[in-house]
């Protein structure tokens, strides 16, 4: 206790004689955001386990039982990213966006039927998150600005051509096994990830409007230079499927998208 006391005056002194801007490395340390600063996921994780069905959600059920998807969103007013890992901010953003979404679609249930009915419900709607007011177009380009296109699996739109919501949050240090599970299985969904008929290989409009995410590039290019995004997507299927395709050199084609509601 003495030491700590001790510790405590000398600090304050030097910072009276140095001034605010010499305080000591251990005052700096104390005043910086904390180590760990994204929320608990455990609210958001109670959501998925009550509500989640078959990829989507049981939008009718949260809205009679909201509690902890309004707890898990006050936890996201003031996250702090600024030293998480690269990991653990996909999580936290992919997280964010899929919790936001379900809040933005609970405000006009039961009377939505696909989320393209609301006007700016991805550009002008907002929520505050980690100190912003965020649009979910906004909260994308967070996760998508960490580099790894696997995200467009991860975050979902509430509709039905959306890769199926996950039934478990996303957490850095299982964020490998997830977003390439997530990967994998919507692109073995032949109704909107994935079909390929023999001749023409039909891939989902996520891979038409993102393009560029999964070459690197621009996506403007990307898209008219759709090899590119076709070997990106032959390396995350099957190795017999991606010899069958390649051997076909196959016309890309996008299917369409339903914008329906994910509700269950």
């Amino acid at each position: 206790m003495k030491r700590l006391v001790f510790s405590t005056l000398a600090a304050a002194l030097l910072s009276t004689v140095l001034g605010p801007g010499c305080a000591p490395a251990a005052d700096q340390e104390a005043a910086s955001p904390m180590s760990n600063p994204t929320p608990s996921d455990a609210a958001w994780a109670a959501v998925l386990d009550r509500f989640h069905r078959a990829g989507g959600l049981d939008y009718a059920g949260l809205q009679a039982a909201p509690e902890d998807l309004d707890a898990y969103l006050s936890s996201l007013v003031d996250a702090r990213t600024t030293e998480a890992t690269r990991e653990a901010r996909i999580a936290f953003w992919s997280n964010a966006y899929n919790a936001v979404t379900a809040k933005f679609v609970l405000d006009r249930y039961p009377g939505i039927e696909s989320v393209k009915t609301v006007d700016g419900f991805f550009d002008s709607l907002r929520y505050p998150v980690a100190g912003e007011e965020l649009t979910l177009d906004e909260i994308e380009t967070r996760a998508r600005d960490e580099g790894d296109p696997r995200v467009h699996f991860a975050v979902v739109c509430a509709s039905t051509s959306c890769p199926d919501l996950r039934f478990e949050p996303y957490r850095a240090e299982d964020l490998e096994h997830q977003l390439e599970d997530q990967t994998r299985a919507f692109l073995a969904d032949s109704t909107k990830g994935l079909r390929f008929d023999g001749e023409d290989l039909w891939l989902s409009s996520i891979f038409k409007w993102y393009a560029g995410d999964f070459t690197g590039g621009s996506t403007v290019v990307a898209f008219f230079a759709r090899g590119k995004v076709l070997d990106w997507v032959l390396e995350h299927l099957p190795a017999d499927a991606a010899t069958r395709i390649r051997a076909t050199e196959p016309t890309v084609k996008y299917l369409d998208y339903d914008w329906s509601l994910n509700d269950r």
